[in-house]
Formats: structure tokens, sequence, C-alpha cells
């Protein structure tokens, strides 16, 4: 097996669970709030792990082993890893304030 199929494969597993993370942490939150569940709970750590499963494993499916994202020698970021962790943050950061003014609008209060 090549590299090239190695990374879009691991690509393909990050949405596999991209997709069972989101439905676990954010979906089932954001139906038990919607049902008035009396509490709702939910992990902050989510706000971050979804999102880079979602960039990074689209990153991986479409570019394969084309394009490099750390420079492994010197353990740093390339240009591209640095852009890769830009787009998880700006994610992250939109989905927590859309799932918090969600519930807020639902009558939920964080704290």
């Amino acid at each position: 097996m090549t590299a090239d199929v190695k990374y879009r494969l691991g690509g393909l597993l990050c949405l596999i669970a991209f997709v069972g993370f989101g439905w676990w942490g954010i979906w089932l939150p954001l139906q038990a709030a919607q049902a008035h569940a009396a509490e709702v709970r939910y992990s902050l750590k989510i706000f971050v792990l979804v999102p880079a499963l979602l960039v990074f494993g689209l990153f991986f499916l479409i570019g394969g082993a084309r394009w490099s994202y750390r420079d492994a020698e010197n353990r740093k970021l390339t240009a591209a890893g640095w852009a890769l962790m830009a787009v998880v943050a700006v994610i992250s950061g939109l989905s927590f304030w859309w799932l918090q003014h969600t519930f807020a609008a639902l009558g939920y209060t964080s704290g």
C-alpha cells in the first residue's frame, strides 16, 4: 500500500470519526435541548476535536500524501499545517458560538 493510499484512508477514517463524535458530542445535546431536557451536558473538547477531524479528514482524503502539513525532522508545522490549524480554530470558535446562542435561544444557560 502506497503512502498516498494510507493518507487517503486516514482521511476517510477521520471523516468517519467526525460523524460519530459530531453526532455524540454536538447533535445529541442539541436534540436534548430542543426536547427541553432538564439538564443538557456537552464537552468543550468536542468543539476542537470535531472541526479538527473534519479539516484534516478532508485534507488527507483530497490531497493524500501530496501536500506536507508538517516537517517531521524539525517537528514543526509547515505553512499548510498552520493554515489547517487556523481553519480548525475558526470553525471551533464559530461552532461553539453557534451552539451557545442556540442553547440560549432555547432557554439554557451555561455554567
